[in-house]
């Protein structure tokens, strides 16, 4: 596993920032300034991924989700789960964000503490409108 240690299964501990991997299970870079943030850069208008469980190993619970970028860029965050081959997305998490609210801080998405079923993959994917870097940050633990 890597990156997932036995720590974040503690059912007595809250909601802490979990890691954030690729789609191969490789943990992502973490922001310099928040080590509790992932960072990837999209070039242009395009959708970046940011894998919660990438191979459905782990029962996940998250509590929510953050998002901010260096410059105004549009983006749209959706929380997404692999079922009957294909990805779907979770319609209530749907966070449309104009470049103001990116830049001006960190917005939140609040999945209500939602518990993903062991052995469901799930990932956040970003859309943005142009290039730009984005930092996201998962809160939520393993049960």
């Amino acid at each position: 596993m890597g990156v997932i240690t036995d720590a974040f299964i503690d059912p007595t501990t809250g909601p802490r920032a979990i890691p954030l991997t690729n789609a191969t299970g490789t943990e992502m870079t973490k922001d310099t300034d928040a080590q509790a943030f992932y960072v990837l850069a999209s070039s242009g208008a395009q959708t970046i991924y940011f894998y919660t469980d990438w191979n459905g190993s782990r029962y996940v619970s998250i509590k929510n989700i953050n998002i901010t970028a260096a410059t105004a860029v549009g983006c749209i965050l959706k929380w997404e789960w692999y079922v009957s081959g294909e990805w779907k997305e979770k319609p209530s998490y749907t966070m449309e964000l104009t470049g103001s609210q990116v830049l001006a801080g960190v917005c939140t998405d609040y999945p209500l503490i939602e518990d993903v079923p062991h052995g469901t993959k799930s990932r956040i994917a970003v859309t943005t409108t142009d290039t730009v870097t984005v930092a996201v940050n998962a809160m939520a633990r393993y049960v």
